[in-house]
């Protein structure tokens, strides 16, 4: 079967009550959302401060990073925190960013202005409006360069308050202090160097050694870097100063400043390695550690080969980041797609290159530094590597190493190993809780204890826990919808609440740019709050027997959208079946007026043959009616409404794509980039007799065709004892338009030929023939 756009080309179509995106390529769809799987919940503020909610191996690596960081009690420290927020900021622009505001919204020399504008004595100086206070012009380019980064405003702004508070704000301390800091940040864009005299020899202790770093910091905005060099080296050898330990880096920095970017001279090259190694080397210089490498590898001084990744992945481990995270966190992402995986994915959430048999892989590349390790394991494809993380957890005992067994385990291996008893002593405290609970269930549900799993399943979503963190609810919820012990237990879990409401073009699932157009078509689709994700519709259109979705249509508990697309769908699937639509058919009235002028005629006929033509005409009316339910957002354009893209009725149901409305979307656009594959649990109350007599049914369904040939068979074989029902016409004018905005199998033609030929010739004269001067065939 196949349905070819009904539009080619450059420009396409926006149908009424429907959101396309156009694009030069190919329309945009909306998709739903119901937990993210290349990052954790949106904005990122819960898992940067360690709420970590369920951890999918899709994640991207650096989410594996922070999480590792808080299984190993490590975590995050605030400044640490802003570099994990500035690289989110980095990487939602896809590359390291130069300006001064990261994700979190901290603009640093904002920030500085506002606090200093504060301070009437001295008066704040005013600043370029054209540099901004922070560019210094470039005479050579022609251009500006940013020469005080965001770090010298956060550190100053720090500084500033410390000191106002050690010595108070009126204090010829401060002000001196103060004043000198200005000097310090006028250099930033200025044309002439101004730097700062030494301080006072009765000043505080603290204030000269704060002067005796502003006086080298002014000498290097201005780009006397010998001077600057001099007096750092200076700093950092003197113990007792507090900026003892950042000058040891900035002496390194300061090198690096004055080597030319081609073909730097040896002797230079070598002072910068040496001023490396001393930090590299020294465990008191931990804390910048990390911006050293990061600063070396700038310089391509150590080539990005597997020591420096190494030297990441520790680290990574390691605390006291503060100044270094944002970085480590680019080059080791960065490292593990170009250089150990083999090609660059752009940090992007996939497993490892999928283009190499797992025997291929050279997996020695990750095992020797533990966070490495950890991840590849996690999200390697090669199932022998569930055995290789039990046998970790043995070796380590380790919280990380648990639940990367839990994570690869099947039911079998779990029951072995007693995996889901040790899981238990992951408690609501720690930051693994929730990954630790889910998998447990997970194993517990495919081992068959789902009583057991349905009782913490039910705890859990319960508990405060899961607070904030909508992907995560979902997630158990499709647990606790597997684990149901009755069809109506079953279906008020399947229905969930999406995350996100976004488009196929939208890989990094993030949410709209927010202009005020999308954000207006969305709108529909937002009021519709509560959907059905691919796991539940799934079992809905292929385990569930036609008795118990005419029942669930008919009680009414679903929500308003889902109660008329059940409805429609159980009205289809009946028709299909020839079963009894009496039921049905006085619901779909009463719930929708669309459908009262159809309905009425199929209650009142006399006839099988009657009432099915009668069925038949009313699912011509409305193209978005289709034998199986539609996961996420369902056919976007209006009810009743043909849809531009020949997303109306159905295809055949021997299709290899799901059952659902995107199946015809990913006919033309490849596989959904958004949503899951289906899950394949069954409920255990489907098994049995009810899971045969559902596949009986199914296979009815499959026999049957797409919608035109199975429609149009029901209306020809009317017309040819009814002629004179006026219903006639126009029910085959709608089989041959059924034929062109639906699908067509290889000898669909012959149905619309019919249909057509039938129109022609017995009702020439009827408004319907001439709305339909010429019928289609696509094969």
């Amino acid at each position: 079967m196949r349905r070819a756009l009904a539009t080619i080309g450059f420009a396409f179509a926006v149908s009424s009550g429907a959101l396309w995106i156009a694009n030069a390529c190919a329309p945009e769809f909306v998709v739903a959302v119901f937990s993210f799987r290349k990052h954790p919940d949106l904005p990122r503020t819960e898992f940067i401060d360690g709420r970590l909610g369920v951890l999918q191996p899709t994640f991207a690596r650096s989410y594996w990073v922070i999480a590792y960081r808080y299984l190993k009690g490590i975590g995050l420290t605030p400044g640490e925190r802003e570099q994990a927020r500035s690289y989110y900021g980095d990487r939602a622009g896809g590359q390291w960013s130069r300006s001064q505001a990261d994700v979190s919204g901290a603009d640093w020399f904002a920030k500085w202005r506002a606090a200093r504008e504060r301070i009437r004595r001295p008066p704040a100086p005013k600043v370029s409006p054209t540099t901004k206070g922070q560019y210094l012009y470039q005479p050579e380019s022609h251009d500006f360069a940013l020469n005080c980064a965001s770090d010298a405003f956060r550190n100053a702004l720090r500084t500033l308050e410390d000191r106002r508070i050690r010595f108070g704000e009126r204090s010829a301390a401060f002000q001196s202090w103060l004043s000198t800091q200005d000097i310090v940040f006028g250099n930033c864009d200025a044309e002439k160097p101004s730097i700062p005299p030494n301080a006072p020899a009765n000043a505080p202790l603290l204030i000269r050694q704060d002067r005796a770093y502003q006086i080298a910091a002014a000498n290097f905005y201005a780009g006397q870097y010998e001077a600057a060099l001099a007096g750092f080296r200076a700093i950092a050898d003197d113990p007792n100063s507090p900026w003892s330990l950042i000058s040891r880096y900035l002496v390194a920095r300061t090198i690096l400043r004055m080597m030319p970017e081609k073909d730097p001279p040896a002797a230079m090259v070598s002072d910068l390695k040496t001023a490396a190694d001393v930090i590299l080397k020294d465990a008191r210089y931990q804390p910048v550690q990390g911006m050293t490498l990061n600063l070396i590898t700038r310089a391509e001084v150590r080539q990005r080969d597997e020591d420096y990744f190494r030297s990441l992945a520790r680290l990574l481990s390691s605390r006291h980041q503060e100044n270094g995270l944002r970085e480590e966190l680019w080059n080791y992402t960065d490292l593990y797609d170009s250089v150990i995986v083999g090609h660059d994915l752009n940090n992007l959430p996939y497993f490892v290159d999928q283009s190499k048999p797992p025997e291929l892989l050279d997996k020695s590349r990750f095992r020797d530094a533990d966070l490495t390790d950890w991840i590849f394991t996690i999200q390697s494809h090669d199932i022998s590597d569930a055995a290789y993380a039990i046998s970790k957890w043995r070796s380590t005992k380790s919280d990380t190493w648990l639940l990367a067994a839990l994570i690869r385990s099947n039911g079998k291996q779990a029951a072995k190993e007693q995996l889901i008893a040790a899981s238990e002593a992951l408690g609501p405290d720690s930051p693994g809780y929730l990954t630790a609970a889910f998998h447990r269930n997970r194993l517990r549900i495919e081992t068959g204890e789902k009583a057991e799993a349905r009782h913490e399943l039910d705890r859990v979503l319960a508990s405060v826990a899961l607070k904030g963190l909508p992907s995560s609810v979902n997630l158990f919820r499709h647990l606790r919808m597997l684990a149901s012990p009755d069809f109506h237990d079953f279906v008020a879990f399947a229905v969930r609440k999406p995350v996100l409401l976004t488009t196929t073009e939208d890989e990094g699932e993030f949410p709209s740019a927010g202009t005020t157009w999308l954000t207006r078509e969305l709108a529909p689709f937002r009021a519709q709050e509560s959907r059905l994700d691919r796991d539940s519709t799934w079992i809905l259109n292929h385990k569930t027997p036609f008795r118990m979705l005419e029942e669930t249509a008919l009680d009414g508990e679903m929500p308003p959208d889902l109660h008329r697309e059940l409805l429609l769908t159980a009205f289809a699937r009946g028709l299909m079946l020839n079963r009894d639509l009496t039921e049905i058919t006085k619901a779909l009235a009463a719930s929708d007026p669309s459908f009262t002028a159809y309905a009425t005629p199929l209650l009142e006929a006399a006839s099988n043959e009657d009432r099915r033509f009668s069925a038949a005409f009313l699912i011509l009316h409305h193209p978005e009616a289709r034998p199986y339910l539609a996961s996420g957002i369902p056919r976007q354009t209006a009810p009743g409404k043909i849809d531009n893209y020949r997303d109306n009725w159905w295809c055949a149901m021997d299709l290899d794509t799901p059952l659902d409305s995107r199946a015809n979307i990913e006919r033309f656009f490849g596989e959904d980039p958004i949503d899951s594959p289906a899950n394949h649990d069954i409920p255990g109350f489907l098994s049995g007799k009810i899971s045969s007599g559902a596949q009986g049914e199914f296979s009815r369904l499959w026999e049957s065709g797409n919608a035109t040939d199975f429609l149009g068979s029901i209306v020809l074989a009317y017309s040819k004892g009814h002629r004179n029902d006026p219903r006639v016409p126009e029910a085959l004018h709608l089989v041959v338009k059924s034929g062109r905005y639906g699908c067509q199998g290889r000898e669909t033609w012959r149905t619309i030929r019919s249909a057509f030929r039938e129109l022609h010739l017995r009702y020439p004269q009827s408004p319907w023939a001439a709305k339909t001067p010429v019928w289609f065939k696509d094969w």
